[in-house]
């Protein structure tokens, strides 16, 4: 029998509440509702594209509006205001994501006003590509893409969290949303690590092939193994283990990402090697790894089959002093 996604996220949230649903039954929904559809998603991106932000932190965007959510999500579920469109600098589907919302309303006025009038925003945001909200088998970018009707379409693009909205900053959103479960360290950075992915070199584009509805979000412990960031225009990146509340390690040797200017940006930029951060991250593709890769494939072609290339974009910096 099939149900539609409404249908699905309300058995999700029945199975215990909406806080339960903030982590596991969110997680379930994605689950359930891949049965519907192929297991694997083809993500194409133009090579360009990918040289272009390798190492950029953050997108610039000429942003229409399809379709706004009319509330931001209450911090159970995140706090987040979605907003679904269309940027002729992305070409996908684009959901954009304004972190802790409820406190930046005039961010949400701006939103909603575009929404109705289809007035173009211009956007800044932390660029993210990522199959969490994978539908179809095949997204490929530089296709027309149409006006959604919905702010949640099947998407694996996202400016999310929004830095800018036209001269509006938003810099301060980037801290742990009161109430919200993040995943857990052990299990949620072992599905990275064990998440296998294919890719293929296309003439003017690369294919990244890997399974849908991944976890989107992490608390962890990170310390710090790189001797020397990387300071890009829009931020920074930096080597990192993660490790769990106890202090052990779950992943190794991966690149954290920081906006310039947000309250992690700025607790990161002093410290040194083995300094510590607790903290709430996000995954996304990383694009760097993604053409390393490729480049080696020519002398070493098993890389194009290993596990998914991921960093993880730093959202906010827990508070641990008692």
């Amino acid at each position: 029998m099939k149900y539609s996604r409404a249908v699905l996220l309300v058995l999700a949230c029945g199975l215990g509440g909406c806080a339960f649903m903030g982590r596991q039954g969110t997680i379930l929904y994605l689950a359930v509702d891949s049965g519907f559809s192929a297991k694997e998603i083809e993500m194409q991106i133009d090579k360009a594209f990918l040289e272009r932000f390798k190492d950029r932190v953050t997108i610039d965007a000429t942003f229409t509006v399809d379709r706004a959510m009319g509330a931001p999500l209450t911090p159970a579920l995140d706090g987040d205001l979605h907003f679904a469109g269309r940027s002729p600098q992305i070409a996908l589907i684009t959901v954009a994501e304004i972190a802790n919302a409820a406190s930046f309303p005039k961010a949400v006025e701006i939103v909603k006003l575009a929404d109705s009038t289809k007035k173009r925003l211009s956007l800044t945001g932390v660029w993210r590509l990522w199959p969490e909200h994978s539908g179809s088998s095949k997204e490929e970018q530089g296709r027309h893409v149409e006006a959604v009707d919905t702010y949640r379409p099947d998407h694996v693009f996202e400016i999310h969290p929004v830095t800018r909205i036209n001269d509006l900053r938003l810099l301060d959103s980037f801290v742990p949303v009161k109430g919200f479960s993040p995943g857990v360290a052990p299990e949620t950075f072992d599905i990275y690590q064990k998440t296998v992915c294919k890719i293929m070199i296309k003439p003017k584009a690369i294919s990244i092939v890997t399974r849908k509805g991944l976890y989107n979000d992490v608390e962890f412990i990170m310390e710090i193994t790189g001797d020397a960031p990387l300071v890009v225009e829009d931020g920074r990146f930096v080597m990192a283990s993660a490790l769990d509340m106890k202090g052990h390690v779950a992943a190794e040797n991966i690149r954290m990402v920081f906006a310039k200017g947000t309250p992690p940006e700025l607790a990161v930029r002093s410290l040194q090697r083995g300094a510590r951060l607790h903290v709430f991250g996000m995954p996304r593709i990383n694009f760097a790894e993604v053409l390393r890769r490729v480049r080696a494939s020519a002398t070493d072609p098993v890389q194009l089959t290993w596990s998914i290339p991921y960093e993880i974009v730093i959202v906010g910096v827990f508070n641990d002093e008692k």
